[in-house]
């Protein structure tokens, strides 16, 4: 491989004179190509030395230093450039105006998600993104953030597949959902975006270019009926861990509770509410608050445990989901936040103003809410138009 070479060379306009000073300037030679840099430094004809690429003057050691520095830093991009096997002539003097490199950039998303002030739901998702993006290892040092290189991110996680065992523990192929990848890329934009911020790349490929990544199409069967709900109430369930599952599915429904809040709450404050007392908390995942209100039907599940809910993992509980749907005859593929979703779509459809429903949900705002839910309202619409016309 070719590498690129490097000099400082002095007033290459031949403006100098002895009144004047003339610039100095880093020549950079790659393949018959060259590109120069400012420097910044400045000096009179005699006192340049060609040779030592220095300025012979015992008043000029400040200036000496920083060429030394612009050399060092200059030898570094270079170093990164030729080990990702992609140089760039051209994004070398950009690279040099920005903040000193002492990481790659895989070690500098590992530092970002260890600081970062998140959800557990959230660091989790972080470290299977970095799990993944190292294993692709296409993207290591600042230098390979580019538009191509978030193209090639986007292929490899349509190409990827691995295998893992289904519930029936049979190993079948698996590969990423449009959805999947959609999140894959808005955590790789977080930490671009964070090492913009932090100076150590200039622009955003995401931001700057607007690199559209398809989120895929959002289900619109992500919620139960009340008819649904019902089957699943009254549904046979032959083990334990299958009934312990419908209940925190069924506490989902009842109180709009997303899973990692269903996980972590304490109900034992509902010990002595009586039926449809409100509680309140804050969201894990985005520390809004809440409301929900203790039901009958949801007082009746807390009373079989003693206000204390089993706990289980996300895989593990929506592996029991999809028993449970098949159980209770509803031909949907359930998962974890259906049963917070359906929370919302019947009390929706049951005349529950839209600000009041965003509280329960712990939504940030109303129109969060009227963008998650608008398209779900075919019953109340139906009613609605049944009232006006006959």
């Amino acid at each position: 491989m070719i590498i690129p070479v490097i000099k400082f060379v002095f007033d290459r306009q031949h403006r100098a004179t002895k009144d004047s000073k003339g610039s100095i300037e880093l020549r950079i030679t790659y393949n018959r190509k060259q590109k120069f840099v400012t420097t910044g430094v400045r000096c009179y004809p005699g006192l340049w030395d060609e040779r030592s690429e220095s300025i012979k003057s015992v008043n000029a050691s400040e200036d000496n230093a920083l060429l030394i520095k612009i050399r060092k830093k200059t030898l570094k991009i270079i170093g990164d450039m030729v080990d990702s096997g992609n140089i760039d002539l051209n994004a070398i003097p950009t690279l040099l105006k920005q903040k000193e490199i002492d990481i790659t950039f895989e070690d500098y998303i590992y530092k970002r998600i260890k600081e970062r002030q998140v959800s557990d739901y959230t660091k989790k998702a972080y470290h299977v993104f970095y799990s993944r993006f190292t294993e692709w290892g296409e993207m290591r040092f600042f230098s390979d953030i580019c538009e191509k290189k978030i193209r090639d991110w986007d292929e490899y996680l349509h190409a990827v597949r691995w295998k893992e065992k289904d519930r029936f523990d049979n190993l079948v192929e698996r590969k990423y959902s449009q959805a999947s990848i959609a999140s894959m890329h808005k955590n790789l934009k977080v930490f671009i975006n964070d090492a913009r911020v932090d100076g150590y790349i200039k622009d955003n490929p995401y931001q700057e270019k607007r690199i559209r990544i398809d989120k895929g199409k959002t289900r619109i069967d992500q919620f139960l009926t009340k008819e649904e709900v019902r089957r699943i109430e009254t549904a046979d369930m032959k083990t334990v861990p299958l009934k312990e599952a419908r209940d925190l599915f069924l506490i989902q429904i009842y109180s709009g509770l997303a899973f990692g809040d269903l996980m972590k709450y304490d109900f034992t404050q509902c010990r002595n509410a009586n039926d449809y007392s409100v509680f309140s908390g804050v969201r894990g995942k985005t520390g809004v608050i809440f409301t929900f209100v203790l039901t009958p039907k949801a007082k009746a599940i807390l009373e079989r445990y003693n206000y204390v809910m089993p706990k289980t993992n996300n895989q593990k509980y929506n592996s029991r989901l999809k028993l449970i749907a098949d159980a209770a005859g509803i031909d949907k593929s359930i998962s974890t936040h259906d049963g917070r979703r359906s929370c919302g779509y019947i009390l929706l459809n049951a005349g529950v103003p839209w600000s009041v429903v965003a509280r329960v949900l712990g939504h940030s705002s109303v129109k969060q809410t009227e963008k998650a839910y608008a398209r779900l309202l075919d019953e109340t619409i139906a009613k609605e138009i049944k009232k006006r016309i006959k």
